[in-house]
């Protein structure tokens, strides 16, 4: 009996000498350290890849899309060009091409909720564009694809995909 008294008083003090060792290292951890983004995770059935002509002068191109969790039911949504090509006169002038994306997204917040994405890409390979969308957590739908950025009408103007996500 005197054992098993001793043998618990020992494995509480080793527990508070631990926790105190371990709270002075957790302590002296930076206090404006950023949380990382979480990766999502998801099916796409056949690529993460969007690609769209755009607005002058033949420009076409596509963009790869990745998907992140900054905070609980918010899923990051971001664009990265392959570079954007066109012909002509007008392209040498000015080699941005417009697009405008739209994301839609069935998920526990929003049925058939919409974000529209107007989105500027140059010959140069790696610009990005990020946006934020609130889908709630669980399972998304969501989809991408690209519109005319000068038209009053929506007019598809490449291929799209959707992906089937759990957000955290």
């Amino acid at each position: 009996m005197f054992m098993r008294t001793y043998f618990r008083s020992f494995v509480a003090a080793a527990a508070v000498a631990a926790a105190m060792v371990t709270g002075g290292f957790a302590t002296a951890a930076p206090a404006a350290a950023a949380p990382r983004e979480k990766p999502v995770q998801g099916v796409t059935l056949y690529s993460n890849t969007v690609a769209t002509f755009g607005d002058h002068d033949f420009c076409r191109g596509s963009a790869n899309a990745r998907y992140t969790s900054p905070k609980r039911g918010v899923l990051r949504l971001t664009l990265t060009s392959n570079g954007f090509i066109g012909n002509g006169a007008g392209w040498k002038k000015n080699p941005k091409c417009r697009v405008l994306f739209i994301a839609s997204q069935v998920s526990s917040v929003s049925l058939l909720g919409e974000t529209f994405i107007p989105a500027t890409f140059g010959s140069k390979p790696g610009q990005k564009i990020t946006r934020d969308v609130r889908t709630g957590s669980g399972l998304v739908q969501f989809g991408l694809a690209p519109y005319s950025a000068n038209s009053p009408v929506r007019v598809l103007q490449g291929s799209g995909f959707t992906s089937y996500l759990l957000v955290p």
